[in-house]
């Protein structure tokens, strides 16, 4: 009974006492906010950034200021990791109520107790900073996981043509390529880049097995597409730049067949003429295309909209020449895991950052409008399994073969090849 009544009090004690940290610390980030803002020189004549508002939600805190006159919102970007870094300057007290279950009842107790109070643990806050006449900084008490599995419940949250992209610190990111029908996936080797373009096949054909077509081009020898090419769904598999051109060549007369039928019947593009089939084009590794190949990977970022394609490029190697800037227009979804500088991070996302994304595989910045931090979920290779299984069929010849399917009066009614 004694000791009962000792661990009713104990954890009432330490959930009182963790609350009070928890809102001592919340209270204490406006201040530091206003002193790093001070030490960084980010003030004028006219004083200080002053606080409007203060908004708490469930995971994180949001503070709005005025900011003095002459003073601009990329002074307060390139200074990011000071408030970072200035608002995890302390430890907290590590109360958590579970770590009584772990208690020796027959030992010291008080001992224990006093120690579960006095164990401390480093602060991981993360915040997100934006301008809209006032500096929004949003301050949250823990930065993401380092790994999300992405199992069926997950899925079941995938509609249609969209895709996952990843956790921020408050949501979970889709991508609708009906919106945005191109996408730029790069990163350094080992970061999650290959994981994260077989989760969007796989995503894909889970979704629309009967509408989702594949033009795979794995210019790393078929290593990391390869278990997707025997699919119904892949039409065409490439795994050299001669196999690639053939690939793309083929590519760009079917589109060119497609948009010419669709002007003859007065339609936009493909979803406005009712067709509900998809094309996407996969390139890993497009670093190593030729100058003919990005010709026509220019073509059909162009021009593939409309005619249903659509275009996943990666690369690990991105440059202003790997990557022509003739692409980069027409392709307004990004992904990009860490990279090596600040060079590369600029072919990408058109500014520095991919080259301090810390160094957890999956995570990245995803770039739409504005960049997101996110972490990709990883699908396990027994679920990828499981997903194309009932899609996999024996093909003969696949590979860098122009679309068998014959030419028809309508471009859109295929036949099985």
């Amino acid at each position: 009974m004694l000791f009962e009544l000792l661990s009713t009090a104990s954890m009432a004690g330490i959930a009182g006492t963790s609350f009070y940290f928890k809102n001592k610390n919340a209270a204490n980030d406006h201040e530091k906010i206003i002193k790093i803002a001070d030490y960084a020189g980010l003030k004028t004549k006219e004083g200080s950034i002053r606080i409007y508002r203060k908004t708490k939600h469930k995971n994180h805190t949001e503070y709005v200021y005025k900011v003095p006159l002459g003073l601009s919102f990329q002074q307060f970007k390139d200074v990011e990791q000071k408030f970072i870094d200035g608002l995890n300057n302390k430890s907290r007290p590590d109360l958590n109520l579970a770590n009584l279950k772990n208690i020796d009842w027959k030992g010291d107790v008080v001992k224990q107790l006093k120690d579960i109070i006095q164990n401390r643990v480093k602060l991981d806050k993360k915040i997100e900073m934006e301008f809209d006449g006032m500096l929004k900084i949003r301050v949250y008490e823990k930065g993401l996981e380092k790994l999300y599995l992405f199992d069926e419940k997950m899925l079941g949250k995938v509609r249609g043509w969209k895709v996952p992209i990843g956790f921020t610190y408050k949501d979970f990111i889709l991508h609708d390529f009906e919106e945005r029908p191109h996408m730029i996936v790069a990163g350094a080797t080992g970061f999650g880049k290959s994981e994260f373009v077989k989760l969007l096949i796989s995503v894909l054909v889970s979704n629309k097995p009967d509408q989702v077509r594949f033009h795979l081009i794995d210019l790393k020898g078929g290593a990391e597409l390869g278990p997707f090419r025997d699919m119904k769904q892949a039409i065409n598999f490439g795994r050299n730049v001669k196999e690639a051109k053939v690939v793309l060549e083929a590519i760009q007369e079917d589109m060119n067949n497609k948009l010419e039928y669709l002007f003859e019947k007065g339609f936009k593009d493909i979803k406005r003429a009712g067709q509900k089939e998809r094309d996407f084009i996969v390139i890993d590794e497009a670093a190593d295309l030729d100058d003919e190949c990005k010709e026509l990977v220019t073509d059909i970022s162009r021009r593939g909209r409309a005619a249903g394609y659509r275009l996943i490029y990666t690369t690990q190697y991105p440059t202003n020449e790997t990557l022509p800037s003739q692409v980069r227009a027409n392709i307004g979804a990004r992904v990009c895991f860490r990279l090596e500088t600040g060079a590369q991070s600029r072919a990408v996302l058109d500014e520095n950052g991919a080259e301090d994304i810390p160094e957890i595989e999956g995570r990245a910045i995803f770039r739409r409008v504005r960049n997101y931090i996110v972490q990709t979920p990883y699908m396990e290779e027994e679920m990828i399994n499981k997903i194309i299984k009932p899609h996999i069929i024996k093909k003969e010849g696949l590979g860098a073969t122009k679309d068998t399917r014959t030419p028809r009066a309508n471009p859109f009614e295929f036949k099985e090849s």
